[in-house]
């Protein structure tokens, strides 16, 4: 949650997407979700309710991936989430003197291009790491610096970027990946949590820009 709150569309399309793929109820109940990549979060499923019974993980997720984006962009119109504070302003000022942003996300990348575009966020961002097919959130953030690198025209050096998440997996990321970590507690994790996981900076939340900015630019 850190750009938007789809207030647990994301949870919605994909216990949808099991249960007529697979008959599976409440699939996602007991998985933990924060932090992780979609690949992930799919295939510990597919494993735990025996939906791959060749033990081809890969086809069991291509099936009920494509599933779950159908079901994505009505249950992200049914929960009427919201962009989370300041975030608007934060990208309008990064804009002025960053002309590339990049996404370093746990969703697919069709995934969040869908959450994105029904808040009118997904333009504003020019490459980005998705997780379509990593279990491992560092390559996911590695991922998005080369894309980034490779969209701006500039040698992919991750101790030049700086990794904004909301949780101490997405710091552990960062770190891994030889980037700086921003944390900030809009998601299920205080402050405290976060200044605990190692983040290099941390902020309750993106209302005020002139701090974050403060961080953003060094």
């Amino acid at each position: 949650m850190t750009l938007i709150s789809t207030l647990r569309a994301g949870r919605t399309a994909i216990d949808a997407a099991f249960q007529q793929e697979f008959g599976v109820t409440d699939a996602i109940a007991d998985i933990a979700v924060d932090g992780r990549t979609d690949y992930a979060i799919f295939t510990e499923i597919i494993a735990n309710c025996g939906a791959a019974p060749d033990g081809n993980l890969h086809a069991a997720f291509d099936r009920v991936a494509r599933a779950y984006l159908e079901h994505l962009p009505k249950t992200i119109a049914e929960r009427k989430g919201q962009i989370l504070p300041g975030v608007i302003d934060l990208l309008d000022a990064v804009r002025e003197t960053h002309p590339a942003l990049g996404l370093a996300t746990g969703n697919m990348a069709r995934g969040a291009q869908i959450k994105l575009t029904h808040f009118g966020l997904w333009e504003r961002f020019s490459a980005g790491g998705f997780g379509d097919n990593d279990a491992v959130r560092a390559e996911v953030v590695a991922q998005g610096i080369r894309a980034l690198a490779g969209c701006i025209g500039c040698d992919a050096d991750p101790a030049q970027a700086l990794v904004i998440g909301d949780t101490p997996l997405d710091v552990e990321a960062a770190h891994h990946a030889g980037a700086k970590a921003l944390a900030v507690a809009t998601g299920k994790y205080d402050v405290a949590t976060l200044q605990s996981s190692g983040a290099d900076w941390v902020l309750p939340d993106f209302s005020d820009t002139a701090a974050a900015l403060a961080i953003l630019r060094g």
